[in-house]
Order: structure tokens, then sequence, then C-alpha cells
């Protein structure tokens, strides 16, 4: 099937959303010498990333910020539709729409493809993607979707952007020597994991280690750790960062959530010490754990300093040299071609 035009319906924003939309940003990107036309719907919410899809030659349609509860955002959502050319696919990343939403916009599409990661939820689409590892992929969304709908499960799958299977490709060795760290818990970090885990580097006895903290927009946290740490430990702050892949190139250990970042570490060989910040975080943050590609220190709620402080010390150079291996082999970096390949076959 050939196609001209595809729309992604997906929000970030207000502390969530952030790897829905780089991994839709990632799919728009593999199509840009497919002579496709991509734009996006999306609200414009405080410390969205529509401004980065825009500068990067997309067409962003904007909905209402509130009130919009999923009747209406089907409403507004066909609004914008009819005014663009034939939609071939509608490309779905998004908690708060459902299946009943998908049947609404049908008519308006001739194709819905579906991005989720909770394995619980009804969907009425042509083709679902969890880029999740599960210990039974084939059985994923049985009940939940179309008997003829295209399933592609597992991190095989996984949506990266170019710039990580760029930089893969001419990717260092590590040494398991911790040099630099990166700390990350995406755009929303409500339970403050990032200046525990500060504080637990501060512990340590190598104050030499440089430290890569990534945030949302300058907030209460950044400003504290600015006060109390500054002086002590070697932190640089990137907010809002794009440029994941290059600093988890230069990490030895990164530290934060579980999510789509998890494929990104993978692919790079990044040992990773994760806490679950979220119920749909659970089964990937244990799977991928149980495979050897990191270290689950479970429900943020349930940690302290101490507890980050502990899963540093305990690591040793072998087991980070391990863990590095055993992601690189989970995750190759292929999977944005793949999904294109079988969006094209449809």
């Amino acid at each position: 099937m050939k196609f001209k035009n595809i729309v992604f319906r997906v929000d970030s924003g207000n502390g969530i959303g952030w790897g829905h939309m780089m991994r839709c940003f990632s799919l728009a990107e593999a199509f840009s010498s497919k002579n496709v036309k991509i734009s996006f719907i999306s609200r414009k919410l405080s410390g969205s990333l529509c401004k980065f899809i825009e500068e990067n030659g997309y067409d962003v349609h904007y909905l209402p910020n509130k009130d919009l509860e999923w009747k209406n955002d089907a409403e507004k959502t066909i609004k914008i539709i009819n005014n663009l050319d034939p939609v071939d696919w509608l490309v779905v990343d998004n908690y708060e729409l459902n299946d009943t939403w998908e049947t609404i916009l049908k008519p308006y599409t001739k194709k819905i493809m579906v991005i989720d990661d909770m394995t619980k939820r009804k969907h009425n689409c042509d083709l679902i993607l969890d880029q999740n590892f599960y210990e039974n992929m084939k059985k994923c969304y049985d009940g939940l979707i179309p008997v003829n709908c295209k399933k592609l499960i597992g991190p095989k799958f996984a949506l990266l952007r170019k710039d990580f299977l760029r930089i893969r490709k001419n990717l260092r060795k590590r040494d398991g020597k911790i040099k630099r760290i990166l700390v990350s818990f995406g755009s929303s970090d409500p339970t403050n994991e990032i200046t525990k885990v500060i504080e637990a580097i501060n512990k340590l006895d190598n104050k030499q280690i440089k430290i890569d903290l990534v945030l949302g927009i300058p907030n209460k946290t950044s400003k504290n750790i600015d006060k109390f740490f500054s002086k002590k430990l070697n932190i640089t702050c990137h907010y809002q960062s794009t440029k994941i892949a290059q600093l988890m190139e230069k990490a030895d250990l990164s530290i934060g959530s579980g999510g789509s970042t998890t494929w990104e570490r993978c692919c790079l060989g990044l040992p990773s010490i994760v806490s679950i910040s979220a119920d749909n975080q659970k089964k990937l943050t244990e799977a991928v754990a149980k495979n050897g590609c990191s270290i689950n220190l479970g429900f943020v709620n349930k940690l302290s300093s101490r507890d980050y402080q502990k899963a540093i010390t305990n690591i040793d150079n072998l087991t980070l040299i391990r863990m590095s291996q055993k992601c690189i082999k989970l995750v190759d970096g292929n999977g944005i071609y793949r999904v294109v390949d079988e969006l094209l076959s449809i």
C-alpha cells in the first residue's frame, strides 16, 4: 500500500508525554525520505515539545488545552482532519484516548495505528505497537484488539531516533568504571527522586564523578540542587534536552525511571539503576532487570537516598560490563525501520 499522509495524535506537557512525543517524532523522522506528508495534532500544554516538532519542519494542529474529554477530543480531531488531505494512517499515542475514540475516528482515516504499553486497554485499530519486553509477548492484547489487527510487540520494534543508531555504530567499549553518571526521571519527578540521587552521589567517596542531570523546565528542584550541591559536585543541568543520545553515550551509568527511555539506554549499552514511578512501568522494569540489563529498585515512594547510594556502591566493574553487553543484545536500534516496513506493507 502506498500512502502520502500520516497524522499523529499525541500530547506532551504538564509533566507527561515526553516519551510519547519523542517516539512519534522518531517515526515521523524515519519517513523523511519516503515523500510522505507528516503532521501532528496536539494540545499545547505547558512544557510541551510542540515547538521542537515545529522547528523540525512538521505542522502541528492545536487542540484546546482545557476541558477536553475524549468525546470533545474526537470531534475536534475530526474537524482538523477534514481540513487536511486524505489521511492514510492516523497514529495514536495517548493514554487518555480509548477504543471508543478510535471507533469514532475510523471513518475519517484509512488505517489507525495505536502505540501503547499497558496491555490491558481495548483498541479498535489496524496495527498496534508495544515496544515493551514481556515474558509472553505473543499473547499480549489477545481479546483486546480486532482479530485482523497486526501486532508489533517487543523491543525489536523500539522507536528510537536516528541519533541512537548513528552513535551505536561507533559506540565506545565500556570498561565498567564510573566516571560520569546520567540522572533523568523524565519531565516530571513528583517524588523528587533527583534530589535523593544527588544526595546519594554526594555521600560517595569519589567526588570526581561528573553528573549530567536532565530536567524538564527549570523548577524548585533544580534551584535546590544549584543551592546545595553545585559547589560540592560536578553537575551539569540539561533542561528539556533533545540530546539524550549524546548524553547517554558519554555516561558510564544511568539512574532514572522506567518507561520508553529504557530502550534508548539499552541501544547504547548504558547500564542503569531504575526505579518505578508508574504502575505501567512495573512489568517492563522487572523483565529488563531479570534479563540482566538493569538493576530494579522498585517503586519510588519506598526509596530513600540511602537505597540509591547502596545500589551505586554495590555495582562492580564486571557487573557493569555484563549489563552493557546484555543491553546491546536486547535492542539493536533498527526497530524504527521495521515499523516503517510494516506500515508500508499493510
